[in-house]
């Protein structure tokens, strides 16, 4: 009888475990439900941020690319802004994202300030900054309503915003050349080309020992500041970025043949103490533009650029006419980098011959055309004028990347924030 007793109390203790424990997994499994479900809402929330995010920043890029202080009307940047914002789709890509005039792009003339829309702005060429706020509102949950299912509670549906800021700003631009080219009007020797370059003009280097000699138009100029040769070599070899600022003043060094073995790795022709692409990267080309090999002798940019394209190599002394006294071969080319077309700041050429010193006036886009002969036998090397480093659409411009605060190239759109 003890024993009978015993093991039905033991079975009712067992049942009564069992409810326990249907209760306990029936509860874990609403909370874990609810935490999934919040995980996954979540997760669904960020994305649909993360694709306003995107929208927001194209809005505010295409706005401020017009805010160039020469704008007269915010309809213009506000529509850029809007139509590129709109080609962005929220969501999961269900839905483009819509934005509204005078509310979803706003303008400022500081950060500082507030950013108001088209309609309140007083004077809009002072306008310097774009501002996009985009938003989707009534965002359903997918799996977070178990949760108020089970306690009655009302989850509302979400809303999901997103902003950005941007400005204009100088690009980052290809590195230089130390050489000087003389303002237009300010030679001291014939010839004197008038008031401004043409783009695709060959400009002639001086082929004297001082900034005075001619004929020519350019002439070496150590961008560190020195007057140094072994600088020149150095800056020609290597890659010269850190530009001196607009204003700020450049040395002469003197005879342009001291340096040719090193201006001739840029055409990837070595000699004496260069023997290859260590001691100085060439171009993707070598081909080299002179009087016999580009009879127009102006505008050879397209050439090159095609030549460029096929690892054209240097097509020799003979055919060039000029007396490198190097070698060179094919298989350097693909090796190479962006290495002849550069940048060159424009000097007074009257302020350099007295002084031999000058303070930069611009900063030019231009391609190096042709190989320097050996010394003894050097005629003038040229250069092609491709426009101002700030023109819009240089060359001389990488892709249009924001460079830093003292970047001296075209204006391009830049995010802040």
């Amino acid at each position: 009888m003890y024993r009978v007793k015993q093991s039905g109390g033991y079975r009712a203790a067992r049942r009564g475990e069992r409810g326990a424990v249907s209760i306990i997994v029936a509860v874990s499994l609403v909370a874990l439900i609810g935490f999934v479900g919040l995980a996954l809402d979540l997760g669904k929330l960020y994305v649909a941020k993360s694709e306003l995010q995107n929208s927001a920043d194209a809005c505010a890029l295409a706005a401020a690319r017009d805010l160039t202080g020469a704008t007269v009307n915010l309809s213009v940047p506000e529509a850029a802004g809007i139509t590129a914002g709109h080609l962005n789709y929220a969501l999961f890509q269900s839905g483009a994202v819509q934005l509204t005039t005078d509310s979803s792009v706003l303008f400022s003339d500081s950060l500082s300030n507030p950013f108001l829309p088209k309609s309140a702005v007083a004077s809009p060429a002072s306008m310097k900054y774009a501002k996009c706020t985009t938003s989707k509102s009534n965002i359903a949950h997918w799996f977070i309503q178990v949760l108020g299912a089970f306690t009655g509670a009302t989850i509302a549906n979400a809303t999901v915003s997103a902003s950005a800021v941007a400005t204009v700003g100088a690009a980052q631009t290809t590195c230089a050349i130390p050489v000087f080219i003389c303002k237009p009007g300010t030679e001291v020797t014939p010839p004197i080309v008038g008031a401004s370059y043409t783009i695709g003009q060959w400009i002639a280097s001086k082929s004297g020992s001082s900034p005075a000699d001619g004929p020519g138009n350019f002439g070496w100029a150590a961008l560190d500041g020195s007057s140094n040769a072994v600088a020149i070599k150095n800056e020609l070899t290597g890659n010269f970025c850190s530009l001196p600022a607009v204003g700020a003043s450049i040395g002469s060094t003197g005879n342009k043949v001291a340096d040719a073995g090193a201006w001739n790795t840029r055409f990837g022709i070595y000699g004496t103490s260069f023997k290859g692409p260590q001691d100085g990267a060439p171009d993707f080309t070598g081909y080299a533009y002179t009087a016999s090999t580009f009879s127009p002798q102006f505008n050879a940019y397209s050439d090159f650029v095609s030549k460029r394209n096929t690892f054209q190599s240097y097509q020799g002394d003979t055919l060039s006419g000029v007396d490198t006294k190097g070698s060179y071969s094919a298989g350097n080319y693909p090796l190479g980098a962006d290495r002849r077309l550069a940048l060159a700041p424009e000097l007074d050429c009257g302020t350099l011959a007295s002084a031999h010193s000058a303070p930069v006036v611009t900063w030019d886009c231009v391609l190096m055309l042709d190989p320097m002969g050996s010394t003894g036998t050097a005629g003038p090397v040229h250069l092609e004028y491709r426009g101002s480093s700030s023109m819009a659409g240089s060359p001389c411009a990488t892709q249009g990347v924001p460079g830093s605060g003292s970047s001296v190239g075209p204006q391009v759109p830049v995010l802040l924030q």
